[in-house]
């Protein structure tokens, strides 16, 4: 799996990020002001001044935030992460497909408890050379792509382009945080996190907040003490849910 940042509010200006973060205190402000000049004189305002404007932003109402865009091109990730990805309903996405591309020598996900069992994997791996085989034999038989396809599996890897503004981000980026999130799902998520901040540092203050941290904290705590025997799986399971709940009050 890899995650990279292809395109970003600031992209190709002297200052990417202080000028995505002029942006967005523009933005915020125009609902008390909108008058001429006013993007050139935030623009014209010390760090620290834009710094206190984006603290206080962080905090209230989020619908500025959607004018700060990111563009990530994801690869090497399974069908069935995509599956989940592009429930974002505010995101856009562009897909790889499989209807008309032939994906021969496609590659594929195993899971962790499938590659730690070494007669599941056996069993896992057999299984997906099989298909390989049955896929590129079924399109030389005449078979059209669109049909051979329907033998795929739902772990092939594909790629996938998404669109999120900082809004979607923080708040798909909270959902996903979870321990009981698919696995694949948080690595993508940690890596948009990483790419957004490599170029906008000050995102933190959004990405980053207060609760979210705690949050994680305490369901660290919550498995730390599953590993140590006070608590079973059940027990973990309500303890988590009751985190998430948290999470999506706050």
């Amino acid at each position: 799996m890899q995650v990279q940042l292809i395109d970003h509010t600031g992209f190709g200006h002297p200052d990417p990020a202080r000028h995505a973060a002029n942006v967005l205190v523009f933005t915020k402000n125009t609902r008390l002001e909108m008058k001429p000049g006013l993007f050139d004189e935030i623009a014209s305002w010390p760090w620290g001044m834009v710094e206190k404007e984006l603290a206080y932003m962080a905090n209230t109402i989020p619908s500025s935030w959607e004018f700060i865009t990111y563009t990530f091109l994801v690869t090497d990730v399974t069908r069935a992460f995509t599956h989940q990805f592009v429930r974002t309903r505010t995101g856009s996405f562009a897909q790889q497909t499989m209807r008309v591309l032939n994906v021969n020598g496609w590659g594929y996900e195993t899971g962790p408890t499938v590659a730690e069992n070494p007669r599941a994997k056996q069993r896992y791996d057999a299984t997906m050379d099989a298909i390989a085989d049955n896929y590129d034999q079924m399109i030389l038989d005449g078979a059209k792509i669109e049909d051979a396809r329907g033998i795929l599996p739902t772990n092939i890897h594909t790629n996938i382009v998404a669109k999120f503004d900082l809004r979607t981000i923080a708040d798909t980026a909270r959902k996903r945080a979870s321990g009981r999130t698919q696995g694949e799902y948080r690595s993508v998520m940690e890596a948009m996190h990483s790419e957004v901040l490599r170029v906008h540092p000050w995102a933190k203050l959004f990405l980053g907040r207060t609760f979210d941290r705690a949050a994680h904290e305490l369901e660290n705590a919550v498995s730390q003490m599953c590993e140590g025997g006070q608590f079973d799986e059940s027990q973990k399971i309500i303890l988590v849910k009751l985190i998430d709940q948290l999470r999506a009050t706050a």
